[in-house]
């Protein structure tokens, strides 16, 4: 309060102040800076603050911001009010903001099933290993700050912003601090929260930038420079923090980043008239899923400085202000644009068609932004782009604009790696080697292989037959080896040792944003072999040819525990052309026809249909519910192609699901089944689930009225989830009255 004394003294009594009668005077009011401070997920606090800023009507003249506190500061600048502000705050997903992968959701529909099932990324240049300059490349945090400042787009000055604005970065050769003041408002921002090891660097006029934290974090100094007589500092990282409460990954590259800043911080606080330090103790700088709670914090804080901002606001005659915010409301974005033309920046090997015809914006559209950001999003998506960064700059005529485009192209190949384990299949440790050019620009094509107790070899080329990749040829080879067990009445009878390799080539075309669909021939070769000594064996080989069709839809926002979203897959499969070299052994001595085991190797079509969708009923509650069918037609190969029901996770040929069973524990010709459940998320990644199923099973669909009990199968299971680093982790127990047993299972990681 002494500062603010001292403020009070020296600025109402000097000879700047007009009086009543006085002839009329500019505007001498002192100015009112104010500052935040970066800190991570504790610059949320900042947002509490600015309401009781708000709400005492104090008008801020200036304001500076480091890394978290340059979002806030900027988007305050911009004239959104802390209300809006805080809106926004509550409505991203700060978990995907973080993530190093596109939304699934934008993916196309052929890479789907494939995208993001790896724990580690490697992209290949020259011959050799690029690593990025950060982990995260921050994808979704440039459209979501695109999407921020897109209603203040005309702006290249800082200072014509509704109140100046500057932020600062540091530049990564020199270790100096750089004032952004001017230019690209995003990029500016971008930079100022480049936190050293977690985002990688900007470029702005050929300097490459970092967190402005590293040396100034506080940068109150810089807001006294621009014009403010009174400062006003909000510190949310207050300082070096002790080694016993650095927790996380971010928190001790924060330490790290920053000890520098800590030399700097003496001289800002002494420039500082109103210090504030909100409570923050309990949170650290990654507690990004505790943003609500943080900005409750920050509005304690608030509360208690409302006074002084009421004194600020009533000395200095502030009344307008507002009159001013309530102007600042109607901030919004442009309905629409239209698009002057389109620039590329960047491009070195991919070609200005390939981009053109993925963001699907033309010169002359009229486009919202939301259409600009959803474009953006899936161009991204094709995985052509590490980076991908968009101005919208005014031409002259309305809301015509030129829509520039800065691209920083993923170099063509690179390594992946993965690791899964499963109570069925083992340890797998996965490695993928994949380039998006093989022999001609418009194909694709990868190597993929899991090694383990059951291993398993995949490799396909894709070549794209249209510029827009709405057609594609598709040639795919897998290969793999299990050992599965058959059961009858669901005892154990026997086991064996099965070796399949399957090629196949197919056309394919989408049918929306979300599908597509294929027709295709294929080629399988399956060898089976008996483990254990059982009354009647098969063992030996088959061959055959395969006519398909398949329509595939996958609108799900993630693969592992999905929130919302469906998930489609319908196939039709005529097998023909059998070269089967099978023989049957029983009692283990007299060796007989497959006749002898009621197997009759003949043509037969095969039908399968899988369909599952997820909701979220509020409260962090998910309903889910699925249905599953498969029937063989003129069928008698026995448990040779038959479909297996069981198990918690869809990775074998011919399976269904089913909580209750394990893995073949029930092979029939023909299958229906259906269940419903529900997910609870925990936090932090934690989830729990429970579902109840039920199945037809061994029935002719031309004698529906024979069904009976036997048909019939039900089950449940309850599990509980994490998704981590490697992949989702999933324990599941579950149990049906048929067997009459409870069974557990264990998933870690992405399936091969």
């Amino acid at each position: 309060m002494v500062g603010l004394w001292v403020f009070f003294s020296t600025a109402f009594s000097g000879p700047g102040l007009a009086f009543a009668g006085d002839e009329p005077a500019k505007e001498t009011r002192p100015k009112i800076g104010l500052t935040l401070s970066g800190g991570g997920a504790k610059g949320f606090a900042h947002i509490g603050i600015l309401h009781a800023i708000d709400s005492a009507g104090l008008q801020i003249d200036y304001i500076t911001g480091t890394s978290m506190g340059s979002i806030i500061g900027g988007m305050y600048a911009a004239g959104y009010t802390a209300a809006e502000i805080e809106k926004i705050a509550l409505s991203v997903d700060w978990e995907r903001i973080f993530t190093r992968r596109p939304d699934l959701r934008n993916v196309h529909p052929r890479k789907k099933e494939d995208h993001g099932r790896h724990i580690l990324e490697l992209p290949i240049e020259d011959w050799q290993f690029r690593l990025p300059s950060g982990a995260i490349e921050g994808q979704e945090l440039w459209n979501l700050l695109n999407k921020i400042f897109l209603p203040v787009y005309k702006v290249q000055n800082f200072d014509e912003l509704p109140i100046p604005f500057a932020c600062v970065a540091t530049d990564l050769g020199t270790g100096e601090a750089v004032v952004l003041r001017e230019g690209d408002l995003v990029k500016a921002i971008r930079a100022s929260m480049a936190i050293p090891s977690v985002f990688t660097t900007v470029e702005i006029e050929n300097r490459r930038l970092i967190d402005g934290g590293v040396v100034q974090n506080f940068p109150v100094s810089l807001v006294k420079e621009m014009g403010a007589d009174f400062a006003i500092g909000i510190n949310v990282s207050q300082g070096l923090r002790p080694a016993e409460k650095l927790t996380s990954p971010i928190d001790i590259l924060y330490q790290l980043g920053f000890y520098r800043d800590a030399l700097s911080f003496p001289e800002d606080f002494k420039q500082t008239d109103l210090y504030i330090a909100p409570d923050l103790n309990e949170f650290t700088a990654a507690s990004f899923g505790s943003a609500k709670e943080i900005i409750e914090q920050g509005k304690i804080a608030g509360k208690e400085y409302y006074r002084e901002f009421k004194q600020l606001a009533e000395k200095h005659g502030h009344s307008e202000h507002q009159v001013r915010k309530k102007e600042q409301k109607a901030l919004s974005h442009p309905e629409a644009l239209i698009i002057d033309s389109v620039a590329y920046h960047g491009l070195k090997d991919i070609k200005p068609w390939a981009v053109r015809n993925n963001l699907n914006i033309r010169k002359g559209d009229t486009v919202s932004p939301e259409t600009i950001n959803l474009s953006i999003k899936q161009l991204h998506a094709t995985a052509l782009f590490d980076r991908i960064h968009y101005r919208v700059i005014p031409r002259p005529g309305g809301n015509r604009v030129l829509l520039s485009l800065e691209l920083s192209e993923r170099p063509m190949a690179q390594l992946a790696a993965g690791i899964h384990y499963s109570s069925f299949t083992g340890v797998g440790l996965i490695g993928e080697l994949s380039t998006s050019r093989f022999l001609t620009y418009n194909s694709s094509a990868y190597v993929r292989t899991s090694i383990g107790e059951k291993p398993s070899f995949k490799a396909g080329i894709h070549l794209n037959l249209d510029e827009a990749q709405k057609r594609w040829l598709n040639l795919e080879v897998r290969a793999n080896y299990l050992v599965f067990p058959v059961f009858i009445d669901f005892e154990k009878t026997a086991e064996y040792s099965q070796t399949y390799l399957r090629g196949e080539g197919s056309i394919n075309q989408t049918t929306a944003r979300h599908g597509y669909l294929s027709a295709g021939w294929g080629y399988y070769y399956q060898s089976l072999s008996p483990n254990i000594r059982a009354n009647e064996e098969i063992r030996g080989h088959n061959r055959s040819m395969e006519l398909f069709g398949r329509w595939r839809y996958n609108s799900l926002d993630r693969h592992a525990f999905p929130l919302r979203g469906q998930r489609v897959m319908i196939r039709g499969s005529y097998f023909f052309n059998q070269k089967p070299s099978l023989k049957t052994t029983i009692d283990g001595e007299e060796r007989y026809g497959l006749e002898d085991a009621g197997i009759n190797i003949s043509n037969y079509f095969q039908l399968r249909f899988n369909w599952e969708t997820y909701s979220p009923l509020g409260g962090g509650v998910t309903n889910f519910t699925q249905f599953q069918a498969g029937y063989n037609f003129a069928y008698e190969q026995g448990f040779i192609n038959n479909f297996n029901l069981g198990g918690t996770y869809h990775f074998l040929k011919n399976q269904l699901v089913f909580a209750g069973l394990n893995e073949y524990e029930v092979l029939s010709d023909a299958v229906i089944a259906g269940a419903l459940g529900w997910r609870k998320d925990l936090g932090s990644g934690f989830s729990t689930s429970a579902l109840f199923n039920a199945a037809l099973y061994d029935f002719d669909i031309g004698q529906v009225e024979k069904l009976s009990s036997d048909n019939l199968i039900m089950g449940a299971g309850a599990s509980i989830g994490y998704l981590s680093a490697i992949g989702p982790m999933e324990v599941t127990f579950s149990y049906s009255p048929q067997t009459n047993k409870f069974s557990g299972y264990i998933n870690l990681g992405w399936a091969f």
